[in-house]
């Protein structure tokens, strides 16, 4: 199912099929700042299963949780003084923290990693959608085979190409897929894992030639 929304200004009733999509184990496909991503309730078993499934359970490694607000981060993550700031002074944006798991996290997701990645993401179709639904995506970039420069730049092409994988695909025009930039907080210091989209001087660190 392709289901087309304004990129600034989704449809309420678009962005509420999608949510219900979703209550009901779904899979789909949306778009962030930095590129589509394909992702599940986080809550939902069947939703996790289908992904891990389509993914490669290994590749849990690489999904993060979207949020759309610092509390229910908390739920979720050991968010100390120092990473509240850290991400505070960025968030929301185009930027994927590593945080220290909780244990129930752990066990949600089934993975026996002591991390989790979250983020906060300011495309309008996800502000608008993550307060509709009980709990945060499970989310990874919608990539679908072993090839690391597979790129989708709008959710039209994904549809076209993978759409019998999953449950629905949004649509929100092209976009370039930059991802996100990773940082760790675990060791209570920004370490830089990945330089994606979102910029690094905001976080004290320095640009490379």
């Amino acid at each position: 199912m392709l289901i087309r929304v304004h990129p600034e200004t989704p449809q309420t009733r678009f962005v509420e099929q999608v949510a219900q999509i979703l209550r009901n184990d779904g899979l789909v496909v949306y778009p962030t700042t930095s590129g589509y991503a394909l992702g599940c309730l986080a809550s939902s078993h069947k939703g996790r299963d289908r992904l891990y499934k389509l993914k490669g359970k290994d590749k849990a490694k690489v999904m993060a949780l979207l949020f759309h607000d610092f509390a229910h981060i908390a739920q979720y993550a050991r968010v100390s003084n120092f990473a509240f700031r850290t991400m505070k002074s960025v968030l929301p944006g185009a930027y994927t923290f590593i945080l220290p798991s909780l244990n129930r996290t752990a066990k949600l997701l089934e993975s026996k990693r002591p991390e989790v990645g979250v983020r906060m993401p300011t495309h309008p179709l996800l502000t608008t959608l993550l307060p509709l639904l009980d709990g945060p995506l499970l989310s990874t970039a919608a990539r679908f085979t072993a090839d690391p420069t597979e790129e989708h730049l709008s959710g039209e092409d994904v549809q076209e190409r993978y759409g019998h994988l999953v449950d629905a695909v949004v649509d929100a025009g092209e976009i370039v897929p930059l991802g996100t930039t990773i940082v760790s907080l675990v060791q209570e210091s920004v370490e830089l894992v990945r330089k994606g989209q979102g910029p690094l001087d905001p976080l004290g660190l320095v640009e490379e030639d």
